[in-house]
């Protein structure tokens, strides 16, 4: 039976099992037909739902596709409730088949058998059918005519399902748990005066009648001030009886307890592991060992050569227990440095819009919900993987580790499993599972295929020459419509004669993978392996649009399609788990690429190209409402960027430049100072050539990430070079005034008052001269801020400071406005400053924190927390004072910044209190604490200060 969910994320269930639907399009494909069940749907209408403005050249032909490939996912039993006719498409299910129909037919027989005196049954119904709402209906649409008014419908029947729960838990005599629902309720939607009754109600008959009549009061008061009217007739005479004691109302008319319910609220599940649709072929043993041994040991290690099918091994192993702990992948194939395993983690995990310490998040995670972790193609980081597997196993007593890898980890305690190649034979000299994997991949493209004796012999020549590795067997069988067995087995002798004297088990044996691999890269179609050939350069995966911009000129295919079809061939994954698709090429596969490739100079030149392009565009955004968007795109393309500034820098050093200068704000926001400071410098010194412009845009970010990593010399020069280029505001005047700007930031960390009064003069006179952007505009005041402080004036630079911050908050420049708080919080702590004043400044940098996480600024997040420590100071908590400081400059150490380069706007008094805050042997030991603070723990510390100093 096909079941469709739409109330929340689309999803579809055949028999039970989930059905992977994909990535976003076919999501909104379908999502579009649950509209108007068993109607069609035009394409025209389908079009515009599915894509909007940005519908495909042939949209009629990319529907067919989509419907293809759904009734594939949807499978056979499934298939035919996806329907073409003359008037369109249609999902022919059903009533009961849809979350939402069964979703309202619930309530609506809750609601009458309430009414008939049976509260229990009614409980039951309303709960049954709560569990199915799992968010907003079609979450996936947004451009339906008549979806706001079906959403306004079911939302509607959720309020009521709600309200009228907690009525028939009240007729059950239930009255504690609807009592503790309703309170959230009423938070949830105040104007809603049924819930107020029932909360009142529920008070009544908990004894507590004075709580009860409050809350009358409360909402009677919330309904005159928010909306100018009375309670009604309801909540009017429940009052009166509550105050008249009226004994009706602590009468329960079904006193009874209900029986068991017939469905409860689930743990949200676990998204599913699912599996590959091909066969497994082979490996029974191995899934039964690999069972046993996971039930007796906590780290268990597959370790084959490349291709051998350890990853397969792994999913099928996850995917097949159904009352299993939970189980999470962890692809580690496109992480390349040590730094990125513990990410990659909290990515499969589902800890997504990571602010915190992602170390710190990952160990909690495990430890509140053991399951099974597996971490697949260690190999390349077996030192770093080593580290987290035992941080992890020694956190969490009850997790489990599987490691898919060539070589063992090497750590204490590790299981090891080798996984040997299919064999060719079986125990009585038949055909071994090599061969058996071999005739099920020709019959999948040859149903009904029936292998002579001569093509056996050939299929074990075959699976011979490929030493049993599934994923070579499985690349040749992929051509056999083409060759036929006889011609496969002779392209592998030719390939073989490079591989014949090979040892097994050396690294040279990869080689013999690429010549499979290259065998199959070779046949796909023209336009298939142009593209592909085209992908190699990219690191840690890329987008469609990056595919996009590198494909072969002339070619008339879509990169859609073609990205489709190389994933349909399985020459590329993709992983749809992080919102938005990202694909990426098997390492094997990359390096055939790179070496077949006709012409890797312009595959290398594209590549550079779309990676100036994209960090073109991305920087524009930084400064306004879509910075925080563009600052995690940059991350996520980091390493693709990278690639391809060193590409420029040795082909094109002025590009190099170029892209290094514009992403002067992207260096300290991301982390990356030192390299950010290093690529510049080199850029500058490759990019001879370059012009007044391009230099002074280079010497202008090396200031402003100088400035970051507390070089506010080197800062203060690099700006002043640039201001001597540039000689006058014209002909850029932006580029002028982030001259004036950044020369003046130098000035402040230098504390030259005079100075610094002199630029902020020069840089206010001239954005008045002419119209300015805001986020300028709010520097400027912010600069204003900063001298009225240095030269004493508090007040006014108070209120300077305040309007930076709102306007910068206007315009959605977040450093600016996190900065403004900083230095505000600077400014109040002072030697005389009380546990009030301490208080305000450390709600301000709790405000900073907030905007530098939203921009993902952890540089200037680690200035915030350590002016944080001072306000504790202040507030007579001296380990977490000490403690704190010295968390945060351990955690600015490693990423190049300087903590301290804020602290010239506080009291020196005040920093030199700090030093001598403990005695010295409790100062070292609070500094060493401080030193393990992970950066959540951080931001907690200040946060839950700030909310304790609010309780109080």
């Amino acid at each position: 039976m096909l079941f469709v969910r739409v109330l929340g994320p689309i999803a579809v269930e055949v028999d039970g099992r989930p059905v992977d639907l994909g990535g976003p399009v076919p999501r909104r494909f379908l999502a579009a037909l649950s509209l108007t069940v068993g109607t069609p749907v035009s394409d025209g209408v389908l079009t515009e739902l599915v894509w909007g403005e940005d519908r495909p050249r042939q949209a009629a032909a990319t529907l067919r596709v989509l419907a293809s490939r759904l009734r594939s996912a949807l499978g056979p039993s499934a298939r035919e409730c996806l329907q073409r006719s003359a008037f369109g498409y249609a999902l022919t299910v059903h009533p009961e088949w849809i979350d939402h129909g069964r979703f309202a037919d619930m309530i609506t027989d809750g609601v009458r058998v309430l009414a008939a005196g049976d509260a229990g049954s009614a409980a039951r119904l309303f709960e049954n059918a709560l569990v199915l709402w799992r968010g907003d209906p079609w979450p996936e649409l947004d451009q339906a005519p008549d979806l706001p008014a079906e959403r306004a419908r079911l939302t509607e029947l959720r309020a009521t399902a709600v309200e009228e729960l907690q009525a028939a838990r009240l007729a059950c005599g239930e009255t504690a748990m609807a009592v503790a629902d309703l309170s959230e309720a009423v938070s949830a939607a105040p104007f809603r005066e049924r819930r107020w009754e029932l909360l009142a109600l529920g008070l009544y008959r908990s004894g507590r009648q004075a709580q009860a009549l409050a809350e009358i009061r409360r909402v009677r008061e919330l309904l005159v001030e928010e909306l100018g009217v009375d309670p009604g007739p309801a909540l009017r005479t429940l009052e009166q009886r509550m105050l008249d004691h009226d004994p009706g109302l602590l009468l329960v008319e079904s006193p009874r307890p209900r029986g068991m319910r017939t469905e409860t609220s689930p743990r949200t599940p676990q998204r599913p592991i699912g599996r590959v649709l091909s066969s497994f072929v082979g490996r029974d043993r191995e899934l039964s060992l690999l069972s046993v041994l996971l039930a007796e040991r906590r780290m268990v290690s597959l370790v084959g050569p490349a291709g051998v099918g350890k990853t397969r091994l792994a999913v099928e192993y996850c995917a097949g227990g159904a009352d299993s702990p939970d189980r999470w992948i962890v692809r580690l194939g496109d992480v390349h440095h040590g730094d990125g395993v513990v990410t990659a983690i909290a990515t499969a995990l589902g800890l997504v819009q990571i602010t915190g310490d992602p170390v710190d998040l990952v160990r909690r995670a495990l430890t509140l919900r053991p399951g099974q972790l597996v971490l697949d193609n260690c190999e390349h980081l077996i030192e770093p993987v080593a580290e987290v597997t035992m941080m992890l196993l020694a956190a969490s007593p009850d997790l489990r580790i599987l490691a898919t890898s060539r070589q063992p980890l090497g750590i204490d305690g590790e299981q090891v499993l080798v996984v040997e190649p299919l064999p060719v034979f079986d125990a009585a000299g038949g055909d071994g599972a090599a061969v058996q994997l071999l005739i099920e991949r020709v019959r999948a493209g040859r149903p009904g295929w029936q292998p002579t004796a001569s093509d056996r012999e050939t299929g074990r020549a075959i699976c011979t020459s490929l030493d049993g590795l599934p994923l070579a067997i499985e690349l040749a069988a992929a051509r056999e419509r083409a060759f036929g067995l006889h011609g496969i087995a002779a392209h592998l002798r030719d390939r073989l004669d490079v591989l014949g004297t090979t040892p097994r088990g050396s690294l040279s044996r990869h080689a013999s993978l690429e010549a499979a691999i290259g065998w199959s890269v070779e046949h796909l179609t023209p336009a298939d392996r142009a593209m592909l050939l085209r992908l190699w350069p990219f690191e840690g995966g890329f987008t469609w649009q990056g595919a996009e911009a590198v494909r072969p000129v002339g070619t008339d295919a879509g990169v859609l399609a073609t990205l489709a079809s190389l994933l349909d061939r399985s020459v590329i994954a993709a992983d749809v788990t992080s919102g938005g698709t990202r694909y990426r090429l098997l390492e094997t596969i990359r390096r055939y690429c790179r070496d077949t490739d006709p012409d890797p100079p312009a595959t290398r030149a594209a590549h550079a190209a779309w990676a100036r392009g994209f960090v073109a565009d991305q920087a524009a955004l930084l400064t306004g409402h879509r910075a925080g968007a563009a600052y995690r795109s940059l991350a996520a393309e980091l390493p693709n960027i990278r690639a391809g500034i060193d590409y420029d820098l040795a082909h094109h050093p002025v590009h190099a430049l170029r892209s290094a200068a514009a992403l002067q704000f992207a260096w300290p926001v991301l982390g990356v100072l030192v390299d950010g400071r290093d690529v510049i410098r080199t850029a500058l010194d490759t990019a001879a050539d370059a012009g007044t412009e391009d230099r002074a845009r280079g010497l202008l970010a090396l200031s402003i990430v100088s400035f970051h990593a507390g070089d506010a010399r080197e800062a203060l020069g690099r700006a002043e070079a640039a201001m001597e280029l540039l000689a006058d505001p014209e002909p850029d005047r932006d580029l002028w005034l982030h001259a004036l700007m950044f020369r003046a930031l130098a000035l402040t960390a230098l504390g030259d008052r005079a100075s610094t009064r002199s630029a902020i003069d020069r840089l206010i006179a001239e954005v008045d001269r002419l119209p300015t952007a805001d986020w300028i505009r709010g520097c400027a005041q912010f600069g204003q801020g900063i001298a009225l402080l240095l030269e004493g004036n508090l007040a006014d630079a108070i209120g300077w400071l305040a309007s930076a911050r709102e306007l910068s908050a206007e315009c959605g420049h977040l450093w600016c406005q996190g900065m403004a708080d900083v230095v505000l919080a600077c400014s109040l702590l002072t030697p005389a400053a009380d546990a009030d004043t301490a208080a305000s400044a450390l709600t301000a940098i709790d405000r900073a924190l907030r905007a530098f996480g939203e921009q993902s600024n952890i540089s200037d997040a680690l200035g915030a927390v350590y002016i944080a420590a001072y306000a504790l100071m202040a507030l007579s908590s001296p380990e977490s004072a000490v403690g704190l400081r010295a968390a945060a400059i351990q955690h600015s150490e490693r990423i190049g910044a300087d903590p301290r380069r804020y602290t010239q706007f506080a009291h020196p008094v005040v920093l030199d209190r700090m030093e001598r805050l403990l005695p010295a042997g409790e100062q070292r030991a609070a500094e060493q604490l401080g030193r393990q603070m992970s950066w959540t723990a951080m931001v907690a510390l200040v946060r839950d200060s700030v909310e304790g100093i609010s309780a109080d």
